[in-house]
């Protein structure tokens, strides 16, 4: 897939972004932008290819359209196979976020307004696993992680706060597989559910470490389908078969 261009231009340092504050090992706000860009293209990070933001700012200059799904080409960043993506802000003035096509590397990546999404692996094999390290979202009024593909994410020492789902494996897609999520320290704070997964497909949700703050349901499990359906929720709370945890690893701030 080839690199669509992107405008390049930086502006000052955004203001009204507070410096970092941190519980524990979890950092709990939007950390200071070192400049902003527009980009007028997709930015696409090649397979095996790194990407170090330096702590920008970066939106597509577009308003969010809410729940109305947008395509590739509304992300802001779209990482092909193996690629990493590292110390940036995704901005409020975008649509997609970040898109993932397998085994995809997040490191202290940040969303100060989550749209439809804010990050979504797309295609991911079997076996494969995307990593998520540091960083953060706000104000999602739907999900934050999206998993259509199959595989592994696993998510540590990630902030969120105002959220529907933080993390959510497609319920209806074409290509129903079993996806798995691992999660490690991490902060939730104003929101309706940590995870939610499939338990008919074969989904894990393993979970440890987990701090939350006015969280309705930790883990919760629905009827997935392949025929676009609603899917409907199955259960919620830890089985020791599908949301894999226990009360010890779940901490209320």
């Amino acid at each position: 897939m080839k690199a669509r261009s992107h405008s390049s231009a930086v502006s000052s340092a955004t203001p009204g972004i507070t410096s970092a504050a941190v519980a524990g090992s979890v950092t709990t706000a939007l950390p200071a932008s070192s400049g902003s860009s527009t980009l007028s293209a997709v930015r696409t990070i090649a397979a095996g290819e790194t990407f170090d933001g330096g702590m920008v700012m970066y939106d597509r200059g577009v308003s969010c359209t809410g729940q109305e799904e947008g395509g590739d080409s509304d992300a802001v960043f779209e990482i092909e196979e193996g690629g990493t993506l590292s110390n940036v802000i995704i901005g409020p003035n975008q649509m997609e976020g970040v898109h993932c096509f397998g085994s995809c590397t997040l490191n202290n990546v940040w969303w100060s307004a989550v749209c439809e999404d804010a990050f979504t692996i797309k295609e991911q094999d079997d076996g494969e696993t995307t990593t998520i390290t540091g960083g953060g979202a706000f104000d999602a009024e739907d999900k934050v992680l999206q998993h259509n593909g199959g595989g592994t994410l696993q998510v540590s020492g990630f902030y969120v706060e105002n959220f529907g789902k933080l993390y959510r494996s497609c319920g209806n897609c074409d290509d129903m597989l079993a996806r798995h999520v691992v999660m490690d320290d991490v902060y939730a704070v104003e929101g309706k559910e940590i995870a939610g997964i499939n338990a008919n497909y074969g989904d894990t949700a393993t979970l440890s470490s987990i701090t939350v703050s006015d969280v309705k349901d930790v883990c919760v499990t629905f009827e997935g389908n392949s025929n676009g359906d609603e899917p409907e929720q199955s259960g919620a709370g830890p089985d020791g078969t599908s949301c894999k945890y226990s009360t010890s690893d779940i901490t209320q701030a």
